[in-house]
């Protein structure tokens, strides 16, 4: 019979003291080390009532200090579309680049994205408009078309790495996610485990995708913490097989 290993807490830590060597993550040849920072719902979803907003407030806590340690923070459309988009972190000095990609550039210029300090980039496709992306470019942000229908995700880590970003946080959503997961490029993921029962109908999980994936993907854990609410806070490095 097979044994199996007890899991519990053996030691506390700070949170503020976690995960410090995403200041210093892993090269890659041609674009940033790429985690993301997901919540997903007991049952499985990333979305309740149609916003992300799942966790506790040690969650938001966490993606706030995630956020310190990185270059730059991406989100999707969608997500910038029903929740505010502002990954500001206390040192002002430090404030990461600020990306959304938007296939059409049609976005809310009044989402907070729009609003704050950082350095601000809308990846899009040349499909968008001209009056759509002029209207970004009035509202502060820089714009680059990459790609004829959808972003060309590859291309845009490629120059973000040409710029200097060595480590990209993404925030959603999930289809955000899936196109980044079936082009193989995501390293790792922070996912915390909420323990809010949803059986909410049609919402989305963690990745969604309409392209299969090219081989095998598993998660292999690199952390697991839990809150004394239950909560519980995983880092894993994603492996891909052929």
């Amino acid at each position: 019979m097979r044994s199996l290993s007890r899991l519990g807490a053996i030691a506390t830590e700070d949170l503020a003291a976690l995960h410090l060597d995403l200041r210093a993550p892993p090269e890659h040849p041609d674009r940033p080390h790429v985690v993301l920072n997901f919540v997903v719902t007991a049952d499985g979803r990333a979305s309740f009532r149609g916003r992300a907003e799942i966790g506790t407030r040690t969650d938001r806590e966490l993606m706030f200090h995630l956020r310190s340690l990185v270059d730059a923070v991406m989100s999707g459309a969608g997500t910038l579309r029903v929740d505010p988009f502002a990954p500001v972190v206390k040192d002002r000095e430090l404030q990461p680049l600020a990306i959304v990609v938007s296939a059409s550039g049609q976005l809310p210029l009044e989402n907070r994205f729009f609003r704050i300090a950082n350095r601000r980039l809308v990846a899009t496709t040349y499909r968008a408009t001209e009056e759509a992306a002029s209207a970004l470019r009035h509202a502060g942000a820089e714009v680059l078309r990459l790609g004829e229908e959808e972003v060309d995700l590859p291309a845009l880590l490629g120059l973000l790495h040409e710029r200097g970003v060595r480590s990209l946080l993404c925030e959603g959503g999930p289809l955000l996610a899936g196109a980044l997961l079936t082009r193989r490029l995501v390293d790792e993921i922070f996912l915390t485990h909420a323990t809010r029962v949803t059986a909410e109908p049609g919402a989305k999980r963690l990745f969604e995708s309409a392209e299969p994936l090219a081989g095998e993907v598993h998660l292999e854990r690199v952390s697991l913490h839990e809150s004394a609410a239950g909560e519980r806070y995983e880092r894993a490095r994603v492996r891909y097989s052929s």
